[in-house]
């Protein structure tokens, strides 16, 4: 419980569980959109599971892009 409390604070993600890479498209930013838009400069991206934070991946060497 009080790792969930600290995760939901942003204070001890270790980001171990990351989701597999997405490729970023530039979205058009609409009036009622409530999300950001997607534009990372390597063109893919992976966003870890447990507390949604979003790394740029580089696809090229497999890794994230520290």
């Amino acid at each position: 419980m009080i790792r969930k409390v600290l995760q939901l604070v942003g204070m001890s993600c270790r980001h171990q569980h990351l989701s597999h890479p997405f490729a970023a498209n530039t979205a058009t930013s609409y009036r009622s959109a409530d999300w950001e838009s997607i534009s990372e400069p390597s063109g893919h991206y992976v966003v870890c599971l447990d507390c949604g934070k979003r790394f740029t991946y580089d696809w090229s060497s497999m890794r994230i892009v520290q």
